[in-house]
């Protein structure tokens, strides 16, 4: 068997002959609201219609016209007649408020035909089928007017952002019960190499711990993902598992064998079964990583070692789950902060480093992780990290300097102190 040779491209060109390999795959599907949390918007959405559809009462008290009390105060109350009560929509119908009359209302219940303001519990003293109201109160005031929060036709959930629980009672509130979303595309993964398979009969409960990290980091940018289980270098199992489980899934990441040592077999592998987009490129950590078009699906190759393999996910899985299956959202948030200390980078290569966040005298700082053999063997620059930058070739950030920090997951916002 021949060595086998990486198809080698610089990073940027990797990434858009990548994303100009595949077709678009994004669909659209219908998902009740209640169900809809962590889906990716696939249409605007506009309030059907004004909220609250009617003036309503802030709090518990009685509503009254704003003139028969502006003389109101404690040491010479104003006496009104109290004609009703109105304890939630609909009682409301059929009722109107004359002059010199007060209707008690319950909050949120709909204000009377008739009335402009309401008097809470604790400035009325009740009397025999009368108040006494003790404060005069301006025309509006503790009255949420119709349409205030939302008029019919208000954009309030754009199409490309992650639903989130207070989006969900939103959409309940107006009776939006279905929502149209991008369907969550299916990623399987499996780790590769003989000494895995080795450890889990050995007893070992999770010898592919990375495929954990990675399924766990796609699960929150908006896929749904099965771990595969382990598979041996043998370049016959490698195909014959890959061409399975291209039958039933949108994308496969294979962890491991990615390399060109004596016992990295994958990238052999695969030659005979699809079309490289490439393999290997300008980017460090991650250098090894690859991607190859099998049936018109992506199957990415993935270092075994972490940093290589978290580059991999956040500069190619990523970037191609967003523009070809959620309609070219964006799920990552970002924050901009001011460098701690200097980043050592290559000239010809683009730098990924992995960063700490921290809160000082009001300011966010950033502090990249020491690069150490690579920066890919040690998993606290995850657990200590926040997030990551990208820095192009012949960029040198030094301490100072203000980056752009993209972080791992929504997650990444807690706790940055």
């Amino acid at each position: 068997m021949a060595r086998y040779k990486l198809k080698a491209k610089p990073f940027h060109r990797a990434v858009e002959e990548m994303i100009d390999a595949f077709e678009d795959r994004s669909t659209a599907i219908y998902v009740p609201s209640d169900s809809a949390l962590g889906y990716i918007l696939a249409e605007d959405i506009y309030s059907p219609i004004d909220l609250p559809p009617y003036n309503v009462a802030f709090y518990d008290g009685y509503a009254v016209k704003s003139r028969d009390i502006s003389s109101a105060s404690a040491s010479s109350p104003v006496e009104l007649k109290v004609t009703g009560n109105i304890y939630k929509a609909g009682e409301e119908k059929g009722l109107y408020l004359e002059r010199g009359q007060a209707i008690y209302v319950s909050a949120n219940s709909p204000l009377p035909e008739g009335a402009d303001t309401v008097v809470r519990m604790e400035y009325v003293e009740e009397k025999n089928g009368y108040i006494l109201v003790k404060k005069a109160m301006d025309a509006g005031e503790d009255i949420v007017h119709k349409g205030e929060d939302l008029q019919k036709g208000d954009l309030i959930l754009v199409r490309g952002q992650v639903i989130r629980p207070q989006d969900i009672a939103l959409l309940l509130e107006l009776n939006i019960h279905r929502v149209n979303v991008y369907r969550k595309p299916m990623v399987g993964i499996l780790s590769v190499g003989t000494e895995l398979k080795e450890k889990l009969s050995m007893g070992f409960p999770y010898p592919d711990n990375y495929s954990i990290l990675l399924g766990e980091s796609l699960k929150l940018m908006g896929a749904e993902v099965d771990i595969l289980g382990v598979i041996s270098d043998n370049p016959v199992e490698i195909r014959e598992e890959v061409l399975e489980k291209t039958e039933v899934y949108d994308i496969i990441a294979l962890i491991g064998g990615a390399s060109i040592g004596l016992n990295d077999t994958t990238g052999h592998a695969l030659e005979e079964i699809g079309e490289f987009i490439f393999h290997g490129t300008t980017l460090s950590p991650g250098k090894v990583s690859g991607v190859v078009k099998i049936r018109g699906k992506p199957v990415f190759l993935v270092p075994g070692h972490v940093g290589s393999a978290i580059s991999c996910l956040y500069n190619f899985i990523y970037p191609l789950l967003m523009a070809k299956y959620l309609g070219g959202s964006s799920t990552l948030p970002k924050v901009y902060a001011e460098l701690a200390s200097d980043v050592p980078t290559k000239p010809r290569g683009y730098t990924f480093r992995t960063v700490s966040l921290k809160w000082i005298d009001d300011k966010i700082y950033a502090f990249p992780h020491e690069k150490r053999l690579g920066g890919s063997t040690l998993l606290t620059v995850l657990t200590r990290g926040r997030g990551f930058i990208l820095i192009p070739p012949g960029v040198k950030p030094s301490r100072g300097d203000i980056v752009e920090v993209i972080l791992f997951s929504h997650l990444e916002s807690i706790g940055i102190k």
